[in-house]
């Protein structure tokens, strides 16, 4: 069976385990069909990020166009293949960029893939538009929900894939000025000021480049809204990785942030794909 995924990088520990789940092991990564060189270097540094996650599980991992991908599973006469595209980490700052991205690749990719995963929550995009696009695809296409709800509500963001919504609502009840923040987000992201024009985003509605490039007022927007950071963990590799503590450490100093650390998992994901199996 052939599995298409579109997803966020920084969910790639949840994407790794649901496509463990499958069994299957030769996974494509698209690369665009573009001769511009500045794209490409784009996409494979988010490939590169995305597939480190799986390099040392038995997986046989390659980045090529859609066609030399199609090409090859001709060719070998592949029954069983992921492809994976993967959109890079600030693509919720353009919800209406990112519902297109999500929409064209599952037109482009229907005619390969028996269904798709979607390892994206609403991310600024509404429910309807979502919907819409999950209702016209070809193929059926698995995405978070929240389990909880009685329609299946669409989860909104990669926090409530790793989390839950009721444990996010939570958090928030405790203290709304909470900032959230993964390994592979921490990973990615590296600096504060990168997590800053992205949260800001999120926090006060989509802004224009030119507003988002404004350090001072992004600052102060961070410390007038936050009081604590939590640091989400999937395992004890996590707990004890001393690169992702010091990110977390020297974001929470930056901005006086009292630190909490939470239990992430995969298990909403996987839950999604169960459901399709089941249908």
């Amino acid at each position: 069976m052939h599995i298409g995924v579109i997803t966020c990088e920084i969910l790639r520990k949840e994407i790794k385990v649901v496509i463990r789940e499958t069994g299957v092991k030769e996974l494509f990564f698209v690369l665009p069909d573009t001769a511009n060189s500045v794209t490409i270097v784009l996409y494979q540094r988010v490939i590169a990020r995305f597939s480190s996650e799986f390099a040392d599980d038995g997986f046989v991992l390659k980045a090529q166009t859609l066609e030399k991908i199609k090409k090859e599973i001709r060719e070998r006469d592949l029954t069983d293949s992921v492809i994976i595209k993967v959109l890079e980490l600030r693509m919720h700052d353009y919800p209406d960029v990112l519902l297109t991205e999500i929409e064209e690749g599952i037109k482009k990719m229907s005619s390969m893939v028996a269904f798709f995963i979607l390892g994206y929550g609403l991310c600024g995009s509404t429910t309807e538009a979502l919907e819409r696009v999950i209702r016209e695809a070809p193929v059926p296409v698995v995405i978070p929900r929240d389990s909880k709800d009685k329609d299946g509500a669409i989860l909104n963001n990669c926090i409530e894939i790793a989390l839950g919504r009721e444990t996010v609502q939570s958090l928030l009840s405790e203290e709304v000025g909470t900032f959230f923040m993964t390994p592979a987000g921490a990973a990615i992201i590296k600096e504060p000021q990168v997590i800053l024009e992205s949260s800001t985003n999120i926090m006060a509605g989509r802004m224009n480049t030119y507003a988002v490039g404004d350090t001072k007022r992004i600052i102060q927007l961070m410390r007038n809204h936050y009081n604590r950071v939590v640091k989400v963990w999937y395992s004890e590799a996590d707990k004890k990785d001393e690169e992702y503590a010091e990110t977390i450490k020297n974001f929470a100093k930056k901005f006086n942030l009292e630190i909490k650390t939470v239990k992430g998992s995969s298990k909403i994901l996987c839950e999604a794909l169960e459901k399709l199996k089941i249908e």
